[in-house]
């Protein structure tokens, strides 16, 4: 008896050991850099400094390069799944720069006072930055971009003429009014919102978006009779609808032009001018149950696009994840699932193997 006791513990144990073994290394993998790092630090348009981390093959330049673009909120450069993403591009042979958002980690500026033009003014400055190194071949600058990121890369692309590629995870296409109403019904259907309820909180927000575009655009509308409309209705939803008052604020944000220049400047965004004018190869990775992006909208959307306007997009949507790409299938990818770490390794082994000519 003891001794079967003493061979089921030996098994066990060898079993632990296993898992820490493959744990240890699912870490140095996915999330350890064991290859060449520099310290980098670069500057805005605006003169504000950004510091990241420029990570190379260990094969002898000039690298094909990509910039890693940030999601929503105070990302940085360490932030795992950047990490596991960069580290994935690094192995088919294109270096990677990671850089902390503005605002946030070693990088200058304050975050929550930054608007849309600066991040892409940061992004740009990030393209430039790479293109001027002797150690990156300049012909062959992509952009990794990730959610919100998705909506400025073409714009970086067309206003810099240096990008080559753009691999997009889960960015939207669709101009910002168009995907976060979609976003916002998924929250207030989340929060309990009756479903026969949510049509009037959306009509009044997008009300309240648009009129943000206008005063902003003119001022005179700061004290206009529609200001005081959209107060009155978003009042009577809060009283009258259960669960209102946690969807909608009580009255629309107090006038000021830098602040309402720089609500215009998110609420207003609409890519399709870049996305028309650059003429580079794209590719858009979707979560078939993403709540963030609407998913078949924006398949649809790229489909129309894409043959009406002859551009180089491929679609890719992972089914049976969301927005993160990640399920219990991805415990040896460093969380996202294989299908994905697929994808990005065979798009970037082709973008390594076959140089572009950066957009006009």
């Amino acid at each position: 008896m003891r001794t079967a006791t003493r061979s089921m513990m030996r098994i066990a144990g060898g079993v632990i050991m296993i898992v820490l073994l493959l744990a240890g290394y699912n870490v140095l993998r996915h999330l350890v850099f064991l290859a060449p790092t520099e310290d980098v630090v670069f500057t805005s348009a605006d003169g504000t400094e950004l510091r990241g981390t420029l990570v190379k093959p260990w094969a002898g330049g000039p690298h094909p390069a990509v910039v890693m673009m940030h999601g929503s909120g105070s990302e940085h450069r360490g932030g795992p799944s950047y990490r596991i993403m960069a580290n994935a591009i690094l192995r088919t042979g294109i270096a990677v720069l990671l850089y902390d958002k503005r605002g946030v980690g070693e990088s200058g500026g304050v975050f929550g006072r930054t608007d849309y033009r600066s991040f892409i003014a940061d992004g740009a400055a990030a393209v430039r930055f790479l293109a001027a190194r002797d150690d990156v071949d300049s012909t062959r600058i992509g952009l990794h971009v990730n959610s919100e990121s998705g909506w400025f890369a073409p714009e970086i692309a067309q206003s810099t003429g240096q990008v080559a590629w753009i691999f997009n995870r889960a960015g939207p296409p669709l101009p910002w009014m168009q995907n976060v109403i979609w976003e916002v019904r998924n929250d207030m259907l989340a929060a309990g919102i009756a479903e026969s309820d949510v049509g009037p909180l959306l009509d009044v927000t997008l009300r309240r978006w648009k009129y943000y575009v206008a005063a902003a655009a003119d001022p005179s509308l700061a004290t206009s009779p529609e200001r005081d409309a959209i107060n009155a209705e978003m009042q009577r939803l809060r009283d009258t609808v259960p669960g209102a008052d946690g969807q909608l604020p009580a009255e629309v944000a107090p006038y000021d032009p830098d602040r309402y220049a720089a609500l215009a400047a998110e609420v207003g965004y609409d890519q399709t001018p870049f996305l028309e004018a650059i003429d580079v190869p794209m590719i858009y990775t979707f979560g078939e149950r993403d709540i963030n992006v609407p998913t078949a909208e924006s398949v649809a959307y790229l489909e129309t696009f894409r043959e009406r306007h002859g551009k180089d997009i491929e679609i890719v949507v992972l089914e049976g994840v969301g927005h993160s790409f990640a399920n219990w299938t991805g415990l040896f990818y460093g969380g996202y699932v294989p299908e994905f770490i697929a994808v990005l390794d065979r798009w970037y082994r082709d973008r390594a193997a076959s140089p572009a000519s950066p957009s006009p």
